[in-house]
């Protein structure tokens, strides 16, 4: 069997889950390989055309498309929140924007013409089947990590702070630190010990808005904030050094780095509804983040129960099985 992924070859979490499965695919003796949908030009499309199975994780050139002419299976997996895809369409519509631009388009054609559809987040499939004909399947499988990379260790160093706090977002508005650096000034003088926010991964196009912000408000005092993006051993690192990972992704959706920085374990912050949380904030009114925050970090809270990160096998095994299903 031949699997071809599709993915945009950037930063993202998007394409770190494709980049997993095509090497844990392989792992499972399936010929998988990943293909960039924005550089790929014709002449290059000849070692993919006979893959049995094209996976979408972003889009299929405009060129792929044209020059493909065997039948050939399609499965989607949706990789952004719904209510974020829907936002960004809005917002690249109304200076202009269409075509592969268009997410909230791309999401429903993808859902009308794939195969089969696949979704990480339980959440999620109730959205997407819901947009969906009576008979279209929606899978939902369980997201894993490479636990054999991602897991404890010794730290190189523990970073500044007592104790240390580590978010690295990428910056969209369904997960920036915008709330975080509101609060953050209501927090740290009220933790006992002398607390660090080490915010990473904030984009250059962004301070502009970001540190007028943390600079009049004094965020700046108790952190260390940069666009510095962590290369995966780094990361592993960093998870391992601090005693806290916050992300605030909302509507309590669960991401990559958070999965990662559970199987290295460290402790996790989230709103409410992660399930891979140690411990939940409430989404919304700042003041209340500060306080709940504040507690978390007083150590005045209890861990939850929390639900175990799988490793990725288990998830390509349940896509190799949607393969040969169809």
């Amino acid at each position: 069997m031949k699997v071809a992924h599709w993915t945009a070859f950037n930063g993202s979490g998007m394409n770190r889950v494709a980049e997993s499965l095509v090497d844990g695919e392989r792992a499972l003796g399936i010929d998988s390989v990943k293909c960039n949908c924005q550089e790929a030009p014709p002449d290059k499309f000849e070692t993919v055309l006979d893959a049995d199975i094209h996976v979408c994780h972003t889009h299929f050139p405009d060129d792929f498309r044209r020059r493909i002419t065997r039948d050939y299976k399609r499965v989607y997996v949706v990789h952004g929140t719904p209510e974020h895809t829907f936002a960004t369409s809005v917002e690249t519509g109304l200076v202009g924007g269409y075509g592969h631009g268009d997410s909230w388009m791309l999401l429903q054609y993808n859902l009308q013409h794939a195969d089969t559809t696949v979704t990480f987040w339980p959440r999620h499939q109730r959205i997407l089947k819901s947009l969906c004909d009576k008979h279209t399947p929606v899978n939902c499988f369980p997201l894993g990590v490479d636990k054999k990379f991602w897991c404890p260790g010794e730290s190189q160093g523990k970073f500044v702070g007592t104790p240390s706090l580590f978010t690295a977002e990428n910056c969209h508005q369904i997960k920036w630190p915008l709330d975080l650096f509101i609060a953050w000034p209501w927090v740290y003088p009220k933790v006992k010990g002398s607390p660090s926010l080490h915010a990473a991964y904030l984009p250059y196009d962004q301070h502009r808005w970001f540190f007028p912000l943390v600079n009049r408000n004094g965020a700046s005092y108790g952190s260390y904030i940069s666009c510095g993006a962590f290369k995966n051993q780094a990361l592993v690192n960093a998870f391992r050094s601090v005693d806290f990972y916050i992300g605030l992704v909302r509507y309590g959706d669960f991401n990559r780095i958070c999965l990662e920085a559970n199987a290295c374990g460290t402790r996790t912050i989230s709103y409410r509804g992660n399930p891979y949380s140690d411990y939940w904030i409430t989404e919304g009114d700042q003041r209340s983040i500060a306080d709940e925050l504040t507690a978390i970090l007083n150590g005045e809270v209890e861990p939850r129960v929390k639900e175990t990160v799988q490793d990725i096998l288990e998830t390509c095994k349940a896509m190799k099985a949607l393969y040969e299903s169809l």
